[in-house]
């Protein structure tokens, strides 16, 4: 099972941002389905055995959910994303720790465009502005994830809840 730790932005977020990339997806890409968009807080891969991702999220349960909005774009190589800002950020970085993510490395983002096939050179593709409301960060998701040809099907396997403050 490939697992991976996120949290899932509030509809109005995910509504507001999506409005952003009216239109087609520029050629060589494809849109990301909203419904699906998260933030990764630890990506698990390939496991036989949830059990100690369960438990570090059990362990996360309670911690402070940070506040969040997207502020931005950015790219990886065949990805493109909206920045995710957090505040505080160090309530964001505990977070990823607890779940077994690494703060150091971590780049808050939601991926919103993916490349298509393996094409070379990349194909350009340009975010418009994106920017998003701030929201509460209440809850933390386990979530499976199964690859298919359009794209991932993610499924909730377990959640926690996050205090406000």
């Amino acid at each position: 099972m490939r697992l991976f730790t996120a949290l899932v932005p509030p509809a109005e977020a995910v509504a507001q941002v999506a409005a952003a990339l009216v239109g087609p997806a520029p050629d060589g890409w494809r849109l990301v389905d909203p419904a699906t968009w998260h933030i990764t807080l630890a990506f698990h891969g390939d496991v036989d055995d949830p059990a100690p991702h369960l438990a570090a999220l059990d362990a996360a349960a309670g911690l402070p959910g940070p506040r969040l909005r997207v502020d931005g774009s950015g790219a990886f190589p065949g990805v493109r994303w909206a920045r995710v800002v957090a505040e505080p950020r160090a309530a964001l970085d505990a977070l990823v720790e607890a779940v077994g993510g690494d703060a150091q490395g971590f780049v808050p983002h939601i991926t919103v465009l993916r490349r298509r096939g393996r094409r070379r050179p990349e194909p350009r593709a340009v975010l418009p502005p994106l920017s998003g409301p701030w929201w509460q960060a209440d809850e933390v998701l386990l979530m499976a994830s199964e690859l298919r040809r359009d794209g991932a099907v993610h499924r909730i396997v377990h959640r926690v809840a996050l205090t406000r403050g």
